[in-house]
């Protein structure tokens, strides 16, 4: 069930959101993504049994640092992402 959350979180967030205001262009980046990440997915199950989630946590178990390391590389990318967004107008003074 946790999993069905994460998906519809995930997707909703990019894909519904972007689709209710009308963000073509973000929502065909964000289809590009998720159609990517599907065929990896399939990818990585059919070839090694395991999700590319699966592959993560397994290697952050054996490796934690690196493991905080990947999610910390993540998490200031994303970040990034959203402050190129928002910095242009939604975050300027006026």
């Amino acid at each position: 069930m946790g999993e069905i959350i994460f998906v519809i979180l995930l997707i909703g967030g990019m894909l519904g959101v972007s689709a209710l205001f009308k963000q073509w262009w973000l929502f065909k980046v964000f289809a590009v993504f998720f159609v990517c990440f599907g065929l990896i997915e399939w990818w990585a199950v059919s070839s090694t049994g395991y999700s590319v989630s699966q592959h993560f946590w397994s290697f952050s178990e054996v490796n934690p640092v690196g493991g905080w390391i990947v999610v910390g590389g993540m998490l200031v990318a994303w970040l990034a992402l959203l402050w190129h967004f928002a910095s242009k107008h939604l975050l300027r003074r006026k």
